[in-house]
């Protein structure tokens, strides 16, 4: 894999994250908010809010990581099977998905839902573990909570994980996913009356566009290079 496919993932899945903050704050903003609040009181009271939401996202973004590495791994026996295509077909792929993301977070087409629904079956095993880990008393458990929160059913999560599947490597699958978790943190992070305010902003129909459309662009951008790309090794 060359110095510019790496680029291009790690760019792919930070720019995925930032501009899906639309969707973070619709669908994980009130989980943050709510894993606030089943602090132990004591923590509460020495207003260490901010301290456990790093320590959530910390166990998030790593849990983004695994499931990168096995994406990335999958990616690899993917590219065996498929032989010198495969690499450039994968990328097409996560082209595909990226616009698939655009159009989602735009709100123009919510295919990905179905893919969320599939995923729900899965959190069901995970969210009587969160229950159970609650009071949070220390940052151990809020990293603990963090790394099962990151198997939240999210059409977004999935997209990048496609993405991460075409590195073709555990190690860059891994890596894309890590980039896309910190391109999050900003709208994970923001709390208070802030969070309130960009939490509305963010529902706005023109802000979905705005964030939908520059998705579309990078998605599109992957689409048009991985195809050229394949066209020239076929040559």
């Amino acid at each position: 894999m060359d110095e510019a496919t790496q680029l291009s993932l790690l760019l792919g899945g930070l720019a995925a994250g930032f501009f899906g903050s639309v969707h973070c704050f619709a669908m994980c903003g009130g989980i943050a908010s709510a894993l606030g609040l089943a602090a132990a009181p004591a923590l509460r009271r020495r207003g260490a809010y901010m301290g456990l939401q790093l320590c959530y996202s910390a166990g998030r973004i790593a849990s983004y990581s695994v499931a990168g590495a096995l994406a990335g791994s999958l990616g690899f026996f993917l590219n065996e099977a498929l032989g010198p295509k495969g690499p450039f077909l994968l990328r097409i792929l996560a082209g595909g998905f990226l616009v698939a993301l655009g159009l989602y977070i735009g709100g123009w087409w919510l295919g990905l839902r179905q893919l969320e629904a599939l995923g729900a079956k899965l959190w069901q095993h995970f969210s009587p573990l969160v229950k159970r880990l609650q009071p949070v008393n220390g940052p151990f458990k809020a990293l603990l909570i963090g790394g099962l929160w990151g198997w939240l059913p999210c059409g977004l999560v999935y997209s990048v994980l496609v993405t991460a599947s075409s590195a073709g490597n555990w190690a860059w699958g891994a890596l894309t996913m890590t980039a896309f978790g910190v391109g999050t943190l900003p709208a994970l992070l923001i709390t208070g009356a802030l969070a309130q305010r960009v939490s509305a902003l963010a529902r706005k129909r023109e802000a979905r566009w705005a964030a939908g459309s520059l998705l579309l662009l990078f998605g599109g951008w992957t689409l048009v290079g991985a195809s050229l790309a394949l066209r020239h090794a076929c040559h």
